[in-house]
């Protein structure tokens, strides 16, 4: 027994260590600053209406979530969990269309396609061979 908890321990470590290394999450935040920031300019400067620049924002979030996920699994040294910003990514991409282009009566398509990436998601993940002891 104290040799698995020596074993989860030196495993947690390594996660903070990891995680404590990984400049991904910083650059995601500075990208959302910026962009709240730009979308504020573009709205004063009427290129956008008040009234939807949040959908832009959605929009825009929604992007900077998925351009993660795409490097942290194409780089080994960030890779993390990625299923939860994946669907996060898309829903708010989803959610700011709809809302600008107009397509607010598709908004169940949203709950459908996240029903069937949790399916799809489960399905994969228990095909993985299981390790032996």
């Amino acid at each position: 027994m104290p040799e698995k908890r020596e074993h989860y321990e030196k495993d947690e470590k390594h996660w903070e260590e990891k995680h404590k290394k990984d400049p991904l999450s910083g650059v995601v935040g500075g990208l959302i600053v910026i962009l709240l920031g730009v979308l504020f300019l573009l709205a004063t400067m009427d290129y956008i209406d008040w009234s939807i620049w949040w959908a832009y924002l959605l929009m825009g979030i929604g992007g900077i979530f998925i351009i993660e996920v795409i490097i942290r699994t194409a780089s080994p040294a960030y890779r993390r969990p990625i299923t939860g910003k994946l669907i996060a990514g898309f829903v708010l991409i989803a959610i700011g269309a709809a809302n600008i282009y107009g397509l607010e009566h598709w908004w169940p398509l949203i709950i459908i396609a996240v029903g069937i990436i949790i399916i799809f998601s489960a399905l994969w993940r228990g095909k993985k061979p299981e390790e032996k002891p």
